[in-house]
C-alpha cells in the first residue's frame, strides 16, 4: 500500500514531499509515479494572483491511502475529482464519509485544513484531480464575505447543510479533461492548465454562492462559540490513549451547558463528542498499523481493549477493512 501523510500549506514543497517520499526526482514541476505505484503523473501549478493547485493524472497499480491531517492554520482547499474505481473508494472529508465499491464518482468540495481529510482507493483505479490551496482571505473574497474571520463559521455551515459538494456537470467535465488532455508540448499548454482551471474555481464558487443566499442559509455558530468547540476537541484528542472527560466536566472546562456543548460540537465536526473521540482513537490505531512495527493485538492493548475481537470489529466499524488486512497491506 502507498501510504502518505501530509500538512503542507504549500503545494511546491508538497510536490517534493512526495518526489521523496517514492524516491523519484521532480522534474519541471512533475513527479511521474514508479510503476509499483502508479501509471501517470503528479504536477504543481502556479495559478494568477498567488494561488497554487496539484493536478494527479494517474491509474493505481497499489492500493493509497492519502491523509491530510488538520492543523491549527486556517487554509482551504477546493478539490475537484473524476474517479473511477473497481474496487473500494472511501473518501473522509472532516467527519463525513463518502463509501463505495465498484463507482465513479465526479465532484468538486471544499475541505478546511483545521479538519483531517483522507482518501483510500485501491488498486486500479482512475484517479483525475486538481486540488487548488487558498489561504481564509482568499476565500472570503469568492465567497463575498465582510472578513476573513468568518470564513471558518461560513464553511462548518456549509458543511452542516451538505452544500459544500457540487456533482460535475459537462462543464466541469469538460474543463478537467482539457487541463488532463494537454499535450507537453504544446506552447499553450501552462496558459491552458490555468485557465481551465480559474473557469472551474470561479464555476464552484458560483453555484456555492448560490445556495448560501438561499433563504434558509444560516450561520449557527458564532467565532466564540468556534473556539470553543475546538477547545474541547483539543481536550479529547490530547491523549486518546487515556479515558475521556465526562460532558459535563468539559462542558464547565468551556463554560457552556452540556445541551449546546452536545448541538455546537455535532455542528462543527458532524458527529456526537465520544462518536468522534472513538474515530479518533481507530485512526491513531491506523497509523500505527499502517507503520508495519506494531500487531494488531499491541495496538489493540495500548487502546484498552481487552478484547481483540471488539477492537477489530470497532476497526473494521470505522475503515470497512479488517486491521489485519490493513497490517499485511503495509508489510
Amino acid at each position: 500500500m502507498f501510504h502518505l501523510d501530509y500538512t503542507h500549506t504549500n503545494y511546491e514543497a508538497f510536490l517534493h514531499h512526495v518526489g521523496e517520499r517514492l524516491n523519484v526526482p521532480v522534474i519541471n514541476n512533475e513527479v511521474q509515479f514508479p510503476q509499483d505505484t502508479a501509471n501517470g503523473t503528479f504536477t504543481f501549478v502556479e495559478l494568477p494572483n498567488g494561488l497554487e493547485a496539484t493536478i494527479i493524472n494517474c491509474v493505481l497499480t497499489d492500493d493509497w491511502l492519502i491523509h491530510r491531517k488538520k492543523i491549527s492554520e486556517e487554509y482551504y482547499t477546493l478539490r475537484i475529482d473524476m474517479l473511477t474505481v473497481p474496487g473500494t473508494l472511501v473518501v473522509t472529508i472532516d467527519e463525513d464519509k463518502v463509501k463505495d465499491i465498484n463507482t465513479s464518482k465526479s465532484m468538486a468540495y471544499l475541505t478546511s485544513s483545521m479538519f483531517d481529510w483522507s482518501y483510500y482507493s485501491t488498486k486500479g483505479t482512475t484517479y483525475l484531480g486538481v486540488a487548488i490551496l487558498f489561504n481564509k482571505e482568499w476565500l472570503a473574497k469568492y465567497l463575498d464575505l465582510e472578513t476573513a474571520e468568518n470564513v471558518l463559521s461560513t464553511y462548518i455551515s456549509l458543511k452542516a447543510e451538505n452544500i459544500n459538494i457540487v456533482p460535475l456537470d459537462n462543464k466541469f467535465r469538460q474543463w478537467m479533461q482539457a487541463v488532463m488532455d494537454v499535450e507537453q508540448d504544446n506552447p499553450l499548454r501552462l496558459t491552458i492548465i490555468q485557465n481551465r482551471i480559474m473557469l472551474m474555481v470561479e464555476r464552484f464558487f458560483a453555484i456555492i454562492y448560490e445556495k448560501m443566499h438561499n433563504p434558509t442559509f444560516r450561520v449557527p455558530l458564532s467565532q466564540e462559540d468556534i473556539n470553543r468547540v475546538m477547545q474541547v476537541e483539543d481536550i479529547l484528542t490530547k491523549d486518546i490513549y487515556q479515558s475521556p472527560p465526562p460532558i459535563s466536566q468539559l462542558a464547565k472546562m468551556v463554560s457552556i451547558s452540556e445541551s449546546k456543548l452536545k448541538k455546537d460540537f455535532k455542528v462543527m465536526y458532524g458527529s456526537p463528542i465520544y462518536e468522534y473521540y472513538q474515530k479518533a482513537r481507530m485512526q491513531a490505531a491506523q497509523d500505527k498499523l499502517l507503520t508495519g512495527k506494531f500487531s494488531v493485538k499491541e495496538v489493540a492493548m495500548e487502546l484498552g481493549y481487552a478484547n481483540l475481537s471488539n477492537f477489530t470489529i470497532a476497526f473494521k466499524k470505522a475503515f470497512g477493512v479488517l486491521p489485519s488486512r490493513l497490517l499485511s497491506k503495509s508489510a
